[in-house]
C-alpha cells in the first residue's frame, strides 16, 4: 500500500507492488496547487499523528415495492458503511456524513449503528437528504458499522445510476471518502435504477406512449 496525503485529507490507494524495496522506489509524489508532498514508506509515516482509516460502502436492493422485478421508483435500498481503523491505536472523535443522491430519500428512523450517536437521521424532524453519525472512538484494529434505508423517489425515464459516497472525518483533521469494496476500482457506490419507459416518436410524427415498467 502507498498513501497520498494532503494537508486535510488522506486516501489509501492500492498500487501494484514494486519489484524493488528501496526507499527511492517507494516514494510517491503528489502535486496539488503547487503544494508538493512526499511519502516514502510506512515506517517514515508512523508517529505523524495521522490515523489511517478505510471506509467501505455497499448497497442492497432491499424492497421491490412495486413488484416490477427491477430497481425502480418507490423501491427500498439499504446502505451499509463500515469504518475500519487500520492502526494499532484508537481513532478518536470519528464522524460520518453522507449526503444522499437527489434520486433517493432517507427513511427516517432506520439509521442503525454499532457504536456512537446518530446526530441526524432518526428523528421525524431530521432532513431526509443526509445522514450524520458521531462514531466516537474506534478501537485499534476494529471497525464501526452504520446501516440505513432509503426510498427511490425521483427517476428520469429509462436507466438511471444512483451514486453515493460517505465522508468520514477522523482525528488530526483527516478526511476519508468511501469505496465500494465489491469493485476493483476506488469508486463511489453505484446501483442502476429504471424509470418509466421513454415515449417513442416515429419519423412519420406518430407518437407511441409507453406504459408499464421494465
Amino acid at each position: 500500500m502507498k498513501k497520498i496525503i494532503t494537508a486535510v485529507s488522506a486516501i489509501t490507494i492500492a498500487v501494484p507492488a514494486s519489484s524493488s524495496n528501496s526507499a527511492e522506489d517507494n516514494i510517491v509524489e503528489f502535486d496539488d496547487n503547487e503544494m508538493k508532498f512526499l511519502y516514502a514508506n510506512e515506517e517514515s509515516f508512523k508517529g505523524s499523528g495521522f490515523i489511517d482509516l478505510r471506509v467501505e460502502k455497499t448497497v442492497l436492493w432491499a424492497g421491490d415495492n412495486d413488484n416490477s422485478g427491477d430497481v425502480s421508483l418507490g423501491d427500498t435500498l439499504k446502505y451499509s458503511v463500515r469504518v475500519i481503523n487500520l492502526e494499532n491505536v484508537d481513532a478518536e472523535n470519528v464522524q460520518m456524513f453522507d449526503l444522499l443522491d437527489s434520486k433517493i430519500q432517507l427513511d427516517l428512523g432506520t439509521v442503525a449503528v454499532t457504536q456512537g450517536i446518530v446526530i441526524s437521521g432518526n428523528d421525524s424532524f431530521d432532513s431526509a437528504q443526509f445522514v450524520n453519525v458521531n462514531l466516537g472512538n474506534i478501537a485499534a484494529n476494529w471497525f464501526a458499522l452504520i446501516d440505513f434505508d432509503v426510498t427511490i423517489t425521483n427517476l428520469d425515464p429509462g436507466m438511471n445510476v444512483i451514486s453515493n459516497t460517505a465522508e468520514v472525518f477522523g482525528p488530526s483533521g483527516s478526511f476519508f471518502i468511501s469505496d465500494d469494496p465489491t469493485t476493483d476500482l476506488f469508486d463511489p457506490t453505484l446501483i442502476n435504477a429504471f424509470g418509466a419507459p421513454q415515449d417513442v416518436i416515429f419519423t412519420n410524427g406518430f407518437e407511441f406512449q409507453a406504459s408499464g415498467s421494465f
